[in-house]
């Protein structure tokens, strides 16, 4: 399993807008081939900071999934609210051990 991480600032002001778009935009990232489960977690301390994350079977099935219409779908919904490119990082577990 892999966990994508990306690290989104939102333009200050449109965070209820945003929640409500991700709504959508969620149910496109966790109807993909591969996805495991999606979250959206929104920083304290910086409101308009927010964390999604979400859990892919393999790292090649996130890759097929930015080259489908239901990618460019969610980057017309989610686009618009960033201040600035979202920071993407993947990881895989090394603790607890399989």
């Amino acid at each position: 399993m892999v966990t994508e991480r990306a690290d989104i600032a939102i333009v200050p002001g449109r965070e209820a807008d945003f929640e409500t778009a991700m709504i959508r935009g969620s149910a496109l990232l966790a109807g993909a081939g591969g996805c495991l489960g999606v979250s959206l977690s929104r920083c304290i301390e910086r409101p308009t900071r927010y964390q999604l994350q979400l859990q892919w079977h393999s790292i090649e099935d996130h890759q097929a999934f930015t080259k489908t219409a239901d990618f460019q779908t969610f980057r017309q919904i989610a686009g618009p609210f960033f201040s600035e490119r979202p920071a993407v990082e993947h990881f895989q577990a090394v603790y607890p051990a399989k």
